[in-house]
């Protein structure tokens, strides 16, 4: 897997760090877990669980792991890090990852029928249009003929398409260059590029570097009446067919993680920050950048359709973009049911 930048075996009572990457070896360490909850009484599992390095990915995984908690369920996780959600559907698709973490971008995928959506992490705040005001971009409608990067098909390039619109404009009226948020990062500073659409943490480093020189233009709030933008975990159809008990398992283990992250999340993001080897003052930044719910209230939209049309409206967005020809059932991608079962399972 080209993509992988990394990947972290994280067993039950120690922690081994493995590479995986085919363009040299960046490895990072998983955070140690508080007091491990004994899971002799269940067989234990190994399950590959694909993750992005930023806050709204990765910290209900750093959370379950850190409190032990998919040690009560006896899993053994295998964390990869990837740089997008396409590319870890993508590695699902070929066999090497059996779970991942999704942001909105990437549910488009999960639509045309790549990945099955098995619970909700949370809703992001993450994605932003920034403007470099020396280039002459102090407004969304100074976007035309600007040239953008942006990370196409993600959370990101929706924001863009959003803004855009707005203002009367498409993706045809500006110069659209494809490129990860830390590429971005870069172009922006040195000024290769005009404007654009990623996601923290990398939105909070582009402002430290540009400081006055850069304007936000738009984020996931300017169009909170329009949509949610959720992310969630995803497998593959095969999988989750095949799979129902291990999913259950994984899935109490992130509500737990929810609950408890709910309530600490500076904490939290302190060890996001190790895990993901990033300045935990950037990381403590970037709190604010996902509406972080608790289990009660995943439970509560799955059971009574709320979170189905959050993502039959999401679908509208897709539509909209043309990373979706027409509107689908959403029962095709999406099933409460393993967050039912996962939530009642705790209460036991």
């Amino acid at each position: 897997m080209k993509k992988i930048l990394s990947t972290v075996l994280i067993a039950a009572l120690s922690v081994s760090v493995l590479a995986g990457c085919s363009n040299g070896t960046n490895t990072s360490t998983a955070p140690q877990k508080n007091e491990p909850a004994s899971s002799s009484k269940v067989e234990r599992i190994k399950m590959r669980v694909a993750y992005m390095p930023n806050m709204g990915s990765a910290s209900t995984l750093i959370t379950a792991i850190k409190k032990g908690y998919f040690d009560e369920q006896g899993i053994d996780v295998e964390a990869v890090k990837f740089a997008k959600g396409p590319e870890e559907i993508a590695a699902m698709g070929s066999g090497n990852i059996d779970v991942a973490q999704i942001g909105h971008g990437a549910h488009s995928l999960a639509a045309k029928g790549q990945a099955k959506i098995f619970t909700l992490d949370g809703t992001s705040l993450a994605d932003e249009v920034l403007g470099n005001k020396e280039k002459g971009v102090n407004t969304i409608a100074d976007l035309k003929g600007k040239t953008i990067g942006t990370s196409l098909g993600t959370s990101s390039e929706i924001i863009l398409n959003l803004a855009l619109a707005s203002v009367g404009l498409t993706q045809n009226d500006v110069k659209i260059v494809q490129m990860d948020p830390s590429a971005a990062v870069t172009a922006m500073v040195t000024g290769k590029i005009d404007a654009c659409a990623i996601w923290s943490p990398s939105t909070i480093t582009v402002k430290e570097k540009l400081g006055d020189k850069v304007v936000m233009l738009a984020n996931n709030n300017t169009y909170k009446e329009q949509m949610v933008f959720p992310s969630s975990w995803i497998c593959t159809n095969d999988y989750f067919n095949k799979n129902q008990d291990k999913l259950i398992r994984f899935t109490r283990a992130l509500l737990k993680a929810q609950d408890y992250k709910k309530t600490h999340i500076e904490e939290v993001a302190g060890w996001v920050a190790q895990f993901i080897e990033q300045d935990p003052a950037v990381i403590k930044q970037s709190i604010g950048e996902g509406d972080w719910p608790e289990a009660k209230l995943v439970y509560d939209i799955a059971k009574n359709g709320t979170l189905k049309k959050w993502y039959e409206n999401q679908q509208k967005s897709f539509i909209a973009s043309k990373a979706l020809e027409k509107a689908v059932d959403v029962n095709n991608y999406f099933s409460p049911d393993i967050i039912v079962k996962a939530y009642e399972a705790n209460q036991k």
